[in-house]
């Protein structure tokens, strides 16, 4: 009987702890998902003060460095700007408690920049996103993507890394 009554005891402590551990998880996930969901896809750029602290920090994948709210708006808003009808998707999500890592499908209308030999009439390509929550704020964030799909799209490239190679070979030896 005492052995029942002590796993009975093990289990309801182990329950509690993993209950507010999913809590925390999901809330993390709910609030660093309006950022996709409602600042890009419903253009809602104000609730931006609402979800990141003031000195917010974010390194890009070019490691361009962003140290507040304000210049995550600018980013957003130059982003928008060039890439028309821009929406974004949800691939997949991983919350902790204390990060969320998401992988994002973005798509929009051909950008005004694209080469006249280009077949495409619209980009899409994946980028990653990792976002850090403490208090229910977003402090921190880091975005990595390959961009050489959207690349390939805006210019008309056709052809993978070794086709690239190969113009850059031919180049080089034009140079020579």
């Amino acid at each position: 009987m005492r052995l029942l009554t002590l796993l009975l005891l093990i289990m309801t402590v182990s329950c509690s702890k993993a209950k507010p551990e999913k809590d925390l998880r999901q809330s993390n996930l709910q609030l660093t998902s309006r950022y996709f969901n409602e600042v890009y896809n419903e253009n809602r750029i104000d609730l931006i003060d609402s979800l990141f602290v003031e000195d917010y920090e974010h390194t890009s994948t070019e490691g361009r460095k962003f140290n507040s709210r304000e210049e995550l708006k600018s980013a957003v808003k130059r982003i928008e700007s060039l890439l028309p009808n821009l929406k974004l998707q949800i691939v997949e999500a991983v919350p902790d408690e204390e990060k969320v890592m998401f992988l994002i499908r973005m798509e929009s209308d051909l950008p005004k920049m694209s080469s006249s030999f280009t077949k495409a009439t619209k980009t899409n390509f994946n980028e990653t996103f990792i976002f850090w929550v403490k208090e229910g704020k977003i402090y921190k964030g880091r975005s990595i993507g390959a961009h050489l799909p959207f690349i390939k799209q805006v210019s008309g490239f056709e052809g993978g890394l070794l086709d690239v190679i190969k113009t850059l070979s031919m180049q080089n030896d034009s140079i020579k």
